[in-house]
């Protein structure tokens, strides 16, 4: 078909064509939504928040730590026994024994070991120590075996540090 004029036909637009694109323009925005909802429920599974476990304190009780003090004016020694309370009982019995144990010893031995007589002879010194321990011992606490891998609960935290013997000589 020409024109009467001898001129190519226009290009007349067609209905379907309009059609679709429409189609086309609404299937691409499903799937950019459904895109994004994929994303955000991948990414509430990667991360589930912690649920919250009852509050069941258990105590862990360490041998006596007896260590030399680094002090300038000469030879010191220092004893101390704690106890350490966690807000988790489970967590507290795996603590207060084998490797659990052990490595709560070093961690607090670590602690101990960079004192002086004179930090720990006064009552802020004491409150000083006290928190160190806490802060040292509840960097542990987020691992095994403290916390076992794969549970969804948080990890227990050090509820308080109780000195039960505290000797500087």
């Amino acid at each position: 078909m020409s024109s009467p004029q001898g001129q190519p036909p226009a290009a007349v637009p067609s209905k379907g064509g309009a059609k679709k694109r429409l189609v086309l323009a609404a299937a691409a925005l499903l799937l950019a939504g459904a895109g994004v909802v994929l994303q955000r429920r991948g990414q509430t599974q990667e991360h589930p928040p912690k649920r919250p476990v009852a509050f069941e304190p258990g105590v862990v009780e360490l041998e006596p730590f007896v260590l030399n003090l680094t002090d300038p004016a000469g030879d010191r020694y220092f004893r101390l026994a704690l106890r350490l309370v966690l807000d988790q009982r489970a967590s507290a019995e795996r603590a207060a024994s084998g490797l659990g144990q052990v490595k709560l010893r070093d961690r607090i031995l670590t602690v101990l070991s960079k004192k002086r007589a004179s930090e720990m002879t006064n009552m802020e010194g004491k409150e000083r120590l006290s928190a160190e321990i806490r802060s040292a011992s509840e960097a542990l606490l987020a691992g095994p075996p403290f916390h076992e891998a794969g549970s969804d609960a948080a990890p227990a935290r050090v509820v308080e540090v109780f000195f039960t013997e505290f000797l500087v000589q």
